[in-house]
């Protein structure tokens, strides 16, 4: 086996948060990524994996706050369209688009969606020609806009979540091989420190095509499209993982491959401390979730204990089951990781880079990867424990050393 690389640099100047996507999109020797500079900058690139060469844009400048990263669409022979906003600020979600296809030099001015409240993160996805729009209102309601012509008119906000708690609501989402069908799961923050804390993990199904929304058992619970039994509470969602009570849990990914799945890391529940910080997978298989416990975290990256900021999972682009991407601490070094579960249910790891003092963050997969780049994170070079603002980072990417 030949020896590890250190981290390989790609993009100066550049992070995200967890829960915004697409972020790292490949369409030939092209690799569209969306992010924030440091000084708040939201920023489009495109890397150039032939020559390493980065084209970048500067589309709007905000607060210097890693929560107003962008998700940035790319499809081919189409404008790129970036989404963002301003982290729970009383305005809606903003967007841009370029002004040709996949340019990344000249873009159309901003145009503002409102979702009836102030937003926080995008999660974007192409179903049939439709592009659909979700974003996190309020702090703990997930819109739903939908647009049929790239961008150029939306229907009406319509709220697909609403939570009956006082904490922020995370969603991570997933659309199927079968290009309509969108996996979606769900919890709440980790913190302690208000009334109704949610520590639990749901999950349900979209079909962006019929607008049914669905448990993974089968239960219908509404539609997207008409609004018929909106907004849903956790109540009516299906229950993966109800947590121990000694516990908190911050949710991470959720796969898209043929099997649902849904990464999110534990600890021992307080605000004061990060401590026993574990990855977890859970599956749905034979009818109910199995969680397994994947690796231990390490200790945070930055920012308050409440907040549970270690590394981060992330999982392959419609890859077999029990294949995962995660960063971590161990022994003071941190680790780029492909860790995978064994025919005995036990999960094991490899480096995909030389582990260094460094700290290795937010991990996430090139869709579709290369040949030389599947998986990105960041190296984080500032970022507070006490704060998220006024942080530096820079993209390094890996390959997996298996064949495009």
């Amino acid at each position: 086996m030949s020896p590890l690389a250190p981290p390989r640099r790609l993009v100066e100047n550049l992070a995200w948060c967890w829960w915004t996507r697409p972020r790292a999109s490949r369409i030939g020797n092209s690799v569209f990524l969306g992010g924030i500079e440091s000084g708040g900058g939201i920023v489009a690139a495109r890397l150039d994996l032939a020559t390493g060469q980065v084209e970048r844009q500067t589309l709007a400048q905000f607060e210097d706050d890693d929560h107003n990263n962008p998700a940035l669409l790319a499809a081919e022979g189409r404008p790129l369209i970036c989404f963002y906003s301003r982290h729970d600020a009383e305005e809606g979600l903003r967007y841009r688009i370029s002004t040709a296809p996949l340019s990344v030099a000249d873009w159309h001015p901003e145009q503002i969606l409102s979702f009836w409240g102030s937003t926080t993160y995008a999660e974007v996805h192409v179903a049939g020609g439709e592009i659909h729009l979700f974003t996190r209102v309020d702090e703990t309601r997930w819109g739903w806009r939908m647009s049929a012509d790239w961008g150029e008119s939306w229907s009406e906000p319509r709220d697909l979540f609403a939570f009956d708690t006082d904490q922020q609501v995370y969603m991570g989402s997933a659309l199927l091989g079968d290009g309509h069908t969108l996996r979606i799961g769900v919890s709440g923050h980790p913190k302690e420190y208000e009334k109704k804390p949610l520590h639990d993990v749901w999950a349900c199904l979209v079909d962006l095509r019929s607008g049914e929304v669905r448990t993974p058992a089968g239960h219908v619970l509404g539609n997207l499209r008409t609004g018929a039994g909106l907004p849903l509470n956790y109540t009516a969602l299906e229950l993966v993982q109800k947590t121990p009570v000694d516990r908190t849990v911050n949710l991470l990914d959720v796969s898209s491959g043929p099997v649902f799945e849904i990464a999110f890391v534990s600890k021992i529940r307080d605000d004061h401390s990060t401590r026993d910080a574990q990855y977890h997978v859970a599956s749905w298989r034979d009818g109910t979730w199995h969680i397994e416990t994947v690796a231990p975290a390490g200790r945070k990256f930055g920012y308050i204990d409440a907040g549970l900021y270690v590394g981060g999972m992330a999982f392959p682009e419609q890859s077999p089951d029990g294949v995962v991407y995660l960063t971590r601490e161990s022994q003071g070094l941190w680790h780029l990781e492909e860790w995978r579960r064994q025919a005995s249910g036990q999960w094991t790891g490899r480096d995909l880079v030389t582990p260094g003092h460094v700290r290795l963050t937010r991990p996430w997969p090139v869709t579709p990867p290369s040949r030389d780049l599947a998986v990105v994170a960041l190296e984080l070079e500032r970022y507070a424990d006490d704060s998220y603002y006024d942080t530096l980072s820079h993209l390094v990417g890996a390959a997996t050393g298996k064949p495009e």
